[in-house]
């Protein structure tokens, strides 16, 4: 969803904030704060006097900060004007061995800023979100044709796991493997009891029974049937969503894997919203310690 406080600055044209760095700052500024600053030490709002030209001071625990300290905007360090950019390219889907070509930064500069976009994302989505109704569960691989093994036993290939609820949000996670141990903490964390569960026949699934309804989907020459609502469609569609996203990137880094798969989730759940404001929102968090 977008933020509660969304107003006239937040959602003014992209493309106005990419020419003017006076206006790109406020409107940044505006989803920092949402209207009223407070302290990010202490939460106190009341006396914040500025001090040191930009730099403020809370009267309560004597903290010292800017509009952006202690977010992922201040690790970008570029002008707001080509950052607002950059996130307009972002959210249109340009890589950034092309988003380049229509800025002054250099390409290892823009891949800095767009990771930061992802993880700020990441990190947004990554909450305990439970999943109810019907769910559709299933896995997938994911990773460029090898020689060698096929299947689930492929070498260099990343395992992912993924709920779908019908009609609303999919979850996906990278997994060390498909077994029951786990698949099962997973599945408990993120749905609620009493749901009705579609699966494939994998034997990681026959508990799931127990926790609610469950209806195997049998697969015919390697292809899960669809027998009216009995079916995988939602959460396979996924698959195929996120893979042609993925394909435009010409390979990516191992490490930043689940930033690239976090970055499709979030676009699925969010297909129907303006995605400017939202990363807006997400870059001016404070950063986790974990991050």
């Amino acid at each position: 969803m977008a933020p509660a406080y969304i107003n006239n600055m937040l959602v003014i044209n992209p493309l106005k904030l990419a020419n003017d760095c006076k206006i790109s700052r406020a409107y940044f500024r505006a989803a920092r704060w949402g209207g009223k600053r407070r302290c990010p030490s202490c939460d106190y709002q009341r006396r914040l006097p500025l001090v040191n030209g930009d730099r403020f001071r809370c009267s309560r625990c004597g903290y010292r900060f800017k509009d952006f300290t202690g977010t992922y905007l201040e690790r970008l360090r570029i002008p707001f004007d080509e950052l607002a950019h950059l996130l307009y390219l972002f959210v249109l889907g340009v890589p950034s061995y092309r988003s380049r070509h229509y800025l002054t930064v250099s390409l290892k500069t823009a891949q800095r800023i767009y990771t930061t976009f992802r993880q700020s994302i990441y990190d947004h989505s990554f909450t305990d979100q439970v999943l109810w109704g019907e769910i559709e569960l299933n896995e997938a691989m994911y990773g460029g044709h090898r020689k060698g093994k096929r299947g689930w036993g492929a070498a260099g290939k990343h395992l992912v796991f993924g709920l779908y609820q019908r009609n609303g949000k999919v979850l996906t996670f990278p997994i060390p493997d498909r077994s029951r141990n786990t698949l099962t903490p997973l599945v408990t964390s993120h749905t609620k009891a009493g749901s009705l569960y579609y699966t494939d026949d994998w034997h990681a699934y026959t508990w799931l029974s127990v926790k609610g309804d469950h209806v195997v989907v049998r697969k015919e020459e390697g292809v899960p049937k669809a027998k009216g609502r009995h079916h995988i469609n939602g959460i396979e569609g996924f698959w195929s969503f996120s893979k042609n996203w993925l394909y435009q990137y010409r390979g990516i880094p191992r490490h930043h894997f689940h930033l690239y798969l976090k970055k499709t989730e979030f676009r699925f759940n969010q297909e129907d919203e303006d995605l400017f404001p939202i990363i807006a929102s997400c870059l001016v968090n404070l950063v986790p310690i974990s991050s």
